[in-house]
């Protein structure tokens, strides 16, 4: 992001319904907000595309059948120096799905940077004639590459958050 004083700190803080039409608005709004803050364009489509792209995995995968847990929790904040992106859904305690994203980011933070791990599983999509009936898994990959972020998540009362803090290029 362009160069703003270290004091500067931003917040947003949202629990919002469980609709995919809510995914572009707040992938929008978000973006919106960045745009009328920094210069610094690519910075701001990077942080409207991982807040789009985690709001996609809660609506996919999060636990939406029990009774009044209709809702999700979008968090940014940062400052000059840091940006965290946050989402929170609700979770099945018994779910797979958990044990397969807490799989995946441990894979991905094992590569050195974002941009290893992408390369990596594109390979071994190339590769692997069986991904036609399975999903290719490379969401979070794609997250972590494009967004340049490291990824991390917890699950905690049936509710799982993932977070993507975006790392700073170097110089």
């Amino acid at each position: 992001m362009s160069a703003i004083p270290d004091d500067f700190g931003f917040s947003i803080d949202l629990t919002v319904r469980n609709e995919w039409k809510n995914v572009d608005l707040l992938r929008t709004s978000v973006q919106n907000c960045f745009v009328a803050v920094f210069a610094d364009m690519d910075g701001c489509h990077a942080i409207a595309m991982v807040t789009g792209e985690l709001l996609e995995n809660a609506l996919k995968y999060g636990n939406w059948v029990s009774g009044d847990r209709a809702m999700f929790r979008l968090r940014v904040v940062g400052n000059a120096g840091n940006i965290e992106v946050s989402v929170q859904n609700p979770l099945k305690p018994d779910d797979t799905n958990a044990h397969t994203l807490m799989n995946s980011i441990e894979w991905i933070n094992s590569f050195a940077k974002p941009e290893q791990a992408y390369r990596a599983r594109m390979l071994q999509i190339a590769q692997d004639e069986s991904t036609e009936s399975s999903p290719s898994q490379l969401g979070l990959v794609r997250i972590a590459f494009e967004g340049n972020c490291r990824l991390s998540a917890k699950v905690e009362n049936s509710t799982v958050t993932v977070t993507a803090l975006l790392l700073r290029d170097e110089p």
